[in-house]
């Protein structure tokens, strides 16, 4: 007989039991290894987001050098292979 039959078979993963979760959101806190950060830091710094009105729904509203060109042959063997075609 195989000895490991004789003595069981125990898993080597451990399972630690039923968690439990937090029904609402913890209070907010710096993380301990950051800058400690002065009291008025929020109050100075703007919210994130766009300056102004630079999102464009048609391609030719943005300014020119965004606009779609022509693709050499060239250009579009390299997108379609990956760029692998280049070596």
């Amino acid at each position: 007989m195989h000895p490991s039959a004789r003595l069981g078979y125990t898993p080597l993963i451990r399972f630690i039991g039923k968690r439990t979760w937090p029904s609402g959101p913890s209070t907010p806190h710096a993380h301990p290894a950051g800058v400690p950060l002065s009291a008025g830091f929020s109050k100075s710094t703007p919210a994130p987001g766009p300056s102004g009105p630079a999102i464009f729904s048609e391609f030719w509203e943005a300014p020119k050098r965004f606009w779609m060109r022509e693709l050499s042959a060239d250009e579009m063997t390299a997108i379609e292979t990956g760029g692998a075609s280049k070596w």
